[in-house]
């Protein structure tokens, strides 16, 4: 059999397991096609009344321990708002007010990364930064997760020293965001 008809016969076996792509592929396949494409995935800079920045915590094969900007791939036929409030909802617990259109678009390229079974998994996104807000009476609610825990949530004044190097692409935005809430706080 050539490579053709190997390759007929795997689209054909997908096709047959009835998978949903609305819902995102099964890892072992999204891992594969992270491999061999860029990803496009949406990111979310929220901040909240203090004008403070929600991170999360991660700690992941993929792009290691440390603060990151909630964020998600956007799925086939979804919309980049419909992913902004499914990534909302499921990484913080509420929806955003999102706050016009993508304030930045970076190529996050991760090269030479170790301990994968396929160093270009998740190896290339298209990230698409949006500045959100949430709503006055949104609470953080971390349930039994502790810091250091993949999801805490919780608020910065400041950029931490610990937030993901693939964030490096922001440095500009998130260089500015600090700026302006130091000079706030000045004025106030």
């Amino acid at each position: 059999m050539n490579h053709t008809e190997k390759l007929t016969e795997y689209i054909n076996t997908l096709r047959e397991a009835g998978i949903d792509y609305s819902q995102g592929l099964p890892e072992e396949l999204f891992l594969y096609v992270s491999s061999v494409t860029p990803i496009p995935n949406v990111d979310l800079l929220i901040t909240n009344e203090k004008k403070q920045l929600l991170l999360s915590w991660r700690d992941d094969p993929y792009f290691g321990k440390g603060w990151h900007i909630p964020g998600g791939c956007i799925r086939f036929g979804e919309t980049m708002y419909e992913r902004i409030q499914k990534t909302a909802l499921e990484e913080i617990g509420a929806e955003v007010i999102v706050n016009g259109g993508p304030i930045a678009v970076k190529d996050v390229i991760c090269k030479g990364r170790t301990g994968l079974k396929n160093p270009n998994e998740r190896g290339h996104q298209l990230a698409i930064l949006y500045d959100c807000n949430v709503q006055g009476n949104y609470k953080i609610c971390n349930g039994d997760k502790k810091e250091n825990d993949p999801g805490y949530l919780k608020w910065f004044d400041r950029i931490p020293e610990d937030i993901l190097s693939v964030h490096e692409v922001y440095k500009e935005i998130l260089n500015h965001w600090e700026r302006t809430r130091e000079e706030n706080e000045k004025l106030e």
